[in-house]
């Protein structure tokens, strides 16, 4: 048995991907830990009103058939939504953030979005993600409009901006993430895995002559592209079949 993360699914009130199908079939064969690290539904910027009835939510409760599931959340699935659209589902545990343990490493399983924004010039940096995750969690529709504004939404292109110029946007975005993950492992000991930047990484640092390097951050980039992250002794990215 390992543990199976896999984030961004992005799925509509309609009907879930069949990435996600065929992920949490194969995790539920091999009796894995099955962990959903965040924008697993678009309930921003859809809005409240389509997630009244989501068939999409009823089809991952009917797919998962009692089997349980984590749920961390994330910027389009706010925490205060998800747990009221979660409570008819037992099994299904909708988390801000989760830690755990396995096989003597501590995981810190985030979506990532509360790195997104680097107030260092500020001063802020420390608590830069409590105020992301405090807004996200409190004013989501506010804050969603606020980063759309201000260009932070990887999914919505700088008006006349080049290919090259979105590039270089998005690379900054993702760097900047990748930085506050890895700053928070290195100094709580801990691995990072997380999501929204859609892009795959991993960062590792040597161990020992009989461990080798093991990895401080990783990111799952999205499921519907087939990419998720697999935890036996390590944390490594897996592609689905």
């Amino acid at each position: 048995m390992a543990i199976w993360v896999s984030s961004d699914w992005h799925c509509d009130p309609d009907k879930l991907k069949q990435a996600v199908v065929d992920w949490i079939s194969q995790g539920k064969e091999g009796n894995h830990r099955l962990i959903g690290d965040g924008d697993l539904f678009d309930i921003l910027p859809w809005g409240r009103k389509k997630w009244e009835q989501p068939a999409s939510i009823k089809q991952l409760a009917t797919l998962l058939d009692g089997y349980s599931f984590d749920y961390v959340a994330g910027n389009h699935d706010p925490y205060t939504i998800m747990k009221k659209l979660m409570a008819p589902y037992s099994k299904i545990t909708v988390h801000k953030r989760l830690e755990l343990e396995e096989g003597g490493r501590k995981y810190f399983f985030t979506h990532g979005h509360r790195w997104a924004v680097d107030w260092g010039f500020l001063g802020l940096r420390r608590v830069a993600p409590w105020i992301v995750e405090t807004m996200v969690d409190i004013t989501p529709d506010l804050w969603y409009r606020f980063c759309r504004w201000q260009g932070w939404l990887a999914s919505h292109p700088t008006p006349g901006a080049s290919a090259g110029k979105e590039k270089e946007r998005i690379t900054k975005l993702t760097r900047i993430i990748w930085a506050g993950a890895s700053d928070h492992a290195l100094k709580g000991g801990c691995c990072v895995v997380l999501g929204h930047t859609h892009t795959t990484g991993r960062r590792e640092h040597g161990i020992s002559k009989q461990v080798g390097f093991q990895a401080y951050m990783v990111d799952d980039g999205n499921l519907p592209d087939g990419t998720y992250v697999e935890i036996t002794d390590d944390a490594r990215l897996r592609f689905l079949p």
